[in-house]
């Protein structure tokens, strides 16, 4: 590197020739030690104003005098054999550097001349440089003498597999073990099959004590090889850390134990051990196990555990970890173990349930006409680990003992357990206590009253059988559960049998007769289209080509068909069939693959769009040129059951080939989006004083999610007054205390006189009433103006009064004999008592209210003073208790300080982004806009990216415009950018030298009808005998409301006199504008004239180019494109409540929303736009937090995913609480 300082040149006095003082060059060189002069002359203070501290960094220090040598630990030298050793790459390079600097102090005294005492300098200087960094942009690499480039101190330290990822934050640890897993559906959920081989390799250190020093002497004995079925151990290490080996220690007096010493034992069985799977995308990925030594060489693991890991027995290998210290034992057994991870925080539902063959073993289980033998019940309950020797009574005695497959259930279901839930085929219309389908299921105190079982209720699903076991009854119950429905099913489905075969995708021939007639007629309707198309009669839908709406047309026809078609495979296909057990069981396959096995595989496509033409003008040499036709176009119309044609298993290799693509292209890409917002959020946890901090103590929430609840203790829950009409919620919640004659079997006779007649008590149901029903106006109002009935909140409070109902043995026709008063004021009390901020000064009371609003509405609602005594009939006894139960339950629904919440949020937000597809292609609905979604758009608003794909507006009408379609359009075209170019069919440049009249036959009337009345104005002389005629679009004029008069209007204004433009009438055949070129003064005659009128012709070619692109008729710039769509809008009234209205909105491509809200008839409070950085311009941090939190969510729900808030407003904290809109780098 060399520094050059270029000097100015100073003036003498009286002399104006540039001239130095004396003759020094411009340039000149700057040596490291001329440099070192003038940084030692900064002084302390100077050194503080440029923002260095001269205590630890002073300028003078960047210039190396001294170069530090690290210890040999750092670069080691290798010995080959007995007398050749390898150095290492720094060692080699610091020899050269004390070579070359030798070399140069020895040039300096021979008194070498100064060109061949710079190269020495900069040769040593090259050397210094690259022990450093040998990867300097413009400098060769330094390399050994065998070519290879020398691995210098900056690349051993950054990246992937420097020291401090490498080695530090990542590293390869002793005591683990890593084979391929294999399943075992007969062990427990928290329990791992670990080989012998394993088993008797790693060991746990155990210290002696008086209370297993016995059971340690056995195992000391049987040394590092035990006896086939023992394990032994392999090391003591006594208390001065003497360790001896016991492969080697054969006297039985070394082998003596004293209490305090350690042993290094064999695993044993019911050890706990970490279990992982890679890639680790949420913290489920690593989770504690409790060891079941077993024979052969893989890992075994139940089947319901593979969900979280993201595993499969294809071959995949896992990783065990076993703890070294009874406190790394501890935490996994608190925090780590398999059932304290069954529900995740994520979208606080369960991650295991019920899978493969267990969960179909349950579905034909639990049908109606299951039986079950005395056999096989028998052996059955040798399979329950809780048989107490008791066997439930059959459900038929005569003429044999016969169980039904319900009453299997009904011994594993915990007794606390009360549930409702739907089969996953139950119709709407059956809302009965039970239902001809055997669709309800009803669970009352443990019992399987009624429904058949089916992945809805076993699955991983929130508030499914396995949500509210773990819920009601604990992690351990949860696991003992998927354990034992394991074990039972199984056995049973063992002796049942279940097979599927080709049998099961064949439909009779009636089916395959309509599914070809569906085919052919969705053919022949495409032919149609292609006709209409060429004739061009097919009219494009609004936003689209002529192209793009023919296109998405026949896909709308073909997609149909193959629904059709596969509609009626599944309906012909009986309810015995297996392949239809599986589907609806929901433990393989779903309908698409039924319709596609049985009847037609549908359209292939490629980037969201048909097979597009590979070859000139077709997609292969087999087709015609210009066929448009569904087959040519990659339409499958075989099933895989008869078999693709030759040209369709090619179309379909296609499309299939591109998921492939994607899923490879997407991994790395959603990776590295993952360790970013690990990376940015790593250090955010909850405090103690129940604030959001990150290690520098910045306050990013003042409460955790804004009510500083956990996630995992959450549960959707319904806000019931809020759908309810004026009418019905007086029914519920308002006591008839004027009506004389009143008197309700649901209270005792004494409360009903105590109500009618203490006027206090009247009093209070007034105000309790009148705050419930203010609390309905806020929900409608305030808090959930869309309408959405249902809110993630604590404490299930409906479960939990039906559980009091049940436990208590509550007579729903018998009156309660609680006093309303008494419900009013254990309610009131109850609320004071839910803290989550506490604090008696006016911020904590405020921050208090916040936090419980929703609870609190919602508390209020379901605990009303009627609703206690009328619909749950409480008795004081059973509503005491539920008042505790939520208070409980409350509290332990509270986050733990020292939760680390960011990193549970950026693994809540990256594992759903490695499940999205990468390019997700537009909705072909009824709106035209092309909208980014899935990853791109991720790493969009992640990145803040300045220029996005798909910039759009939604933009909202204010009341009265948006209810009409025509005010709606008028809107459009006054926002869409409108240039003479969108309206213009065509133009011309006519050589026309009569101003007055013309030599274009069709303009003829129109032109001598303009100037049969005299314009003073217009001065013939003065027109360029060029003419520019514009033929404007009739079809895209009436679109855009515009005129004839406005357009010349606005040619007229832009180019002042410098034009003369006329135009004929708005009713006429054709639109023609015809413009010429006005000169100042009239040309003089003859030969000059003819050179300056052709220079008037390439003058008017560049204003046509001007004209069309840069003159704007209407509208606002950016605002490329304006679509029409009709949208639902839900308005809260308050005796009706909610109402869906429709009304009409606009959405744009391209955005400008300052000057799009400006606009009279807009709603700005309800217009948004997607650009994130124009949002931050235009409305500032706080909006720009909201529209980042609704975009994420636009983007993480699009393919059906769901995310807990909290996760999200972490991401968008982190994001904008430094008043900034950051991006992660």
């Amino acid at each position: 590197m060399k520094m050059v300082a270029e000097f100015k040149t100073t003036k003498k006095k009286n002399d104006e020739q540039d001239q130095l003082p004396e003759p020094v060059e411009r340039k000149q060189i700057l040596s490291a030690e001329r440099v070192l002069n003038v940084l030692k002359r900064i002084s302390d203070e100077d050194c503080r104003l440029l923002g260095l501290n001269p205590e630890y960094a002073r300028p003078d220090w960047m210039i190396l005098q001294v170069l530090p040598i690290p210890p040999p630990p750092v670069r080691p030298s290798v010995m080959m054999d007995t007398s050749s050793r390898s150095e290492d790459d720094l060692t080699h390079q610091l020899a050269m550097i004390i070579r070359h600097n030798e070399n140069l102090r020895r040039q300096e005294r021979n008194g070498a001349p100064a060109h061949i005492i710079t190269e020495f300098a900069q040769l040593l200087q090259f050397h210094i440089a690259t022990y450093f960094d040998n990867d300097l942009p413009g400098q060769p690499r330094a390399t050994q003498r065998s070519g290879r480039p020398i691995k210098s101190i900056c690349s051993r330290l950054k990246a992937k597999e420097g020291r401090i990822r490498g080695n530090l934050m990542g590293k390869r640890v002793d005591f683990s073990a890593r084979t391929v897993i294999t399943p075992d559906p007969n062990i427990n959920i928290d329990q791992l099959g670990v080989p012998w081989s394993i088993a008797l390799n790693l060991t746990y250190p155990e210290t002696v004590t008086p209370y297993n020093i016995e059971r340690l002497k056995e195992l000391v004995e049987y040394g590092p090889h035990p006896p086939p079925g023992k394990t032994g151990a392999k090391y003591i290490i006594r208390e001065d850390g003497q360790r001896l080996d016991l492969r080697y220690v054969k006297k039985s007096s070394d082998q003596h134990l004293e209490l305090g010493y350690k042993v290094e034992r064999h695993l044993n069985d019911g050890d706990f051990v970490l279990f992982n799977r890679q890639p680790s995308l949420h913290k489920m990925s690593i989770m504690g196990h409790r060891i079941k030594i077993m024979p052969y060489s893989t890992f075994r693991l139940n089947l319901s555990v593979t969900s979280p890991y993201n595993a499969d027995f294809d071959g995949d290998e896992m990783n065990m970890h076993v703890p070294q210290s009874f406190e790394t034992r501890a935490e996994v057994l608190e925090l780590m173990m398999v059932p304290k991870c069954i529900v995740s925080p994520q979208a606080n539902r369960p991650v295991m349930g019920i899978v493969q063959d267990t969960l179909l073993g349950c579905r034909k289980m639990t049908k109606r006409d299951t039986l079950i033998e005395k056999d096989v019940f028998m052996n059955i309950l040798m399979w329950w680990e809780d048989f107490d020797g008791k066997v439930p009574a059959p459900t038929i005695l005569k003429p044999r003992p016969i169980w039904t497959g319900k009453q299997v259930f009904n011994l594993i279901i915990p007794k606390l357990i009360n549930l409702i839930r739907f089969s996953a085929w139950h119709a709407e219309t059956e809302n009965g206590f039970t239902s001809p389908g055997d669709t309800v299921v009803r669970i009352e105190k443990g019992e399987l009253l009624s429904g058949t079982l089916c992945k809805k209720t076993l699955g991983a699903s929130s508030g499914s059988l396995i949500h509210v076991i773990w819920e009601e009854v604990g992690p351990d119950a949860a696991r003992k559960f998927l354990g034992h429905t394991q074990w039972l099913v199984n056995y049973w489905l063992l002796q049942n049998g279940f097979s599927i075969g080709i049998g099961d995708t064949i439909a009779d021939a009636d089916t395959m007769e309509k599914i070809n007639e569906t085919i052919a007629n969705a053919k022949i309707e495409v032919n149609g289209l292609i006709k209409q198309a060429q004739e061009k009669e097919l009219e494009p839908e609004p936003g689209r080509t002529m192209m793009e709406s023919f296109e998405n047309r026949v896909n709308q026809v073909l997609n149909k068909a193959r629904d059709e078609s596969g509609s009626s495979a599944q309906k012909s296909l009986s309810e015995s069939n297996n392949l239809k057990a599986m589907v609806t069981a929901g433990s393989k396959g779903s309908f698409i693959n039924i319709s596609q096995m049985t009847a037609c595989v549908g359209q292939q496509n490629v980037e969201g769009k048909r097979i597009p033409f590979g070859f000139v003008d077709r997609t292969l040499p087999h087709f015609t040129k210009d066929d448009y036709g569904p087959e040519s176009r990659g339409f499958v119309e075989n099933s895989y059951l008869r078999g693709l044609t030759p040209q369709e298993f090619f179309f379909h290799a296609m499309g299939g080939r591109e998921g492939l693509i994607d899923t490879a292209v997407k991994t790395s890409e959603t990776g590295y989006i993952q360790r970013r917002l690990v990376k940015a959020m790593e250090d955010i946890m909850v405090k103690y004083d129940g604030t959001v901090r990150n290690s520098l103590g910045d306050v990013i929430q003042f409460l955790y999610g804004e009510d500083g609840m956990d996630a995992v203790w959450i549960e959707s829950q319904k806000l019931d007054s809020l759908k309810m009409k004026k009418d019905e919620f007086d029914n519920v919640f308002r006591y008839e205390l004027n009506d004389m004659n009143w008197k309700p079997n649901y209270m005792l006779p004494d409360h009903v006189e105590d109500l009618k007649t203490i006027r206090e008590f009247r009093n209070v149901f007034e105000a309790e009433l009148q705050k419930l029903e203010a609390d309905r106006l806020q929900l409608g109002q305030e808090i959930t103006t869309t309408g959405e009935g249902t809110w993630p909140m604590p404490v299930n409070l409906k479960r939990l009064i039906w559980n009091a109902q049940k436990t208590f043995k509550i007579d729903l026709r018998k009156p309660s004999d609680m006093h309303p008063m008494e419900i009013v004021e254990a309610i009131d009390k109850l609320q004071e008592r839910l803290k989550v901020v506490p604090g008696d000064d006016a911020m904590s009371i405020e921050a208090q209210k916040n936090a419980t609003l929703l609870f609190n509405i919602l508390l209020r609602s379901t605990f009303a003073s009627k609703r206690v005594l009328k619909e749950y009939r409480l008795t004081k006894e059973s509503f005491e208790w539920v008042i505790g139960e939520i208070e409980s339950r409350f509290l332990q629904s509270l986050v733990a300080p020292g939760e680390m919440i960011g990193c549970v949020a950026a693994q809540s937000i990256g594992e759903p982004a490695t499940q999205m597809t990468l390019n997700t292609f537009h909705y072909a609905g009824v709106s035209a806009k092309n909208v980014t979604l899935g990853v791109p758009r991720l790493r969009e608003i992640i990145n803040v990216a300045k220029k996005i794909k798909t910039p759009s507006l939604s933009v909202f009408l204010k009341p009265g415009v948006n209810s009409r379609k025509e005010s709606a359009k008028n809107v459009q075209c006054a926002l869409e950018y409108t240039t003479l170019r969108s309206v213009t069919h065509a133009t011309e440049i006519w050589y026309d030298p009569d101003p007055l009249g013309t030599l274009i036959p069709e303009d003829v009337d129109f032109v001598r009808s303009y100037y049969e009345m005299p314009d003073e104005d217009v001065d013939p002389d003065k027109m360029s005998p060029w003419l520019l005629r514009i033929e404007l679009n009739r079809e895209m004029m009436v679109d855009k409301k515009l005129s004839m008069a406005d357009i010349a209007e606005k040619i007229n204004h832009e180019f002042d006199d410098d034009l003369s433009c006329i135009f004929n009438d708005d009713n006429a055949d054709k639109l023609i504008l015809r413009v010429r070129i006005a000169n100042d003064e009239a040309p003089p005659k003859g030969g000059e004239a003819q050179g300056e009128s052709a220079e008037d012709d390439v003058f008017l070619k560049k204003i046509e180019g001007n004209m069309l692109t840069e003159m704007a008729l209407r509208g606002i710039p950016d605002i490329n494109k304006v679509f029409i769509k009709k949208g639902k809008v839900n308005k809260f009234d308050e005796k009706e409540g909610f109402k869906g209205e429709e009304e009409w909105m606009l959405d744009t491509e391209g955005v400008n929303l300052l000057a799009v809200m400006c606009h009279e008839d807009v709603d700005p409070s309800r217009t948004t736009s997607n650009h994130l950085i124009e949002v931050i311009e235009v409305l500032g941090i706080e909006a720009v937090r909201r529209s980042l939190l609704d975009e994420l969510r636009v983007v993480i729900s699009f393919d059906g995913s769901y995310v807990n808030y909290r996760h999200l407003a972490i991401l968008c904290d982190t994001m904008t609480y430094r008043a900034s809109h950051e991006m992660f780098f």
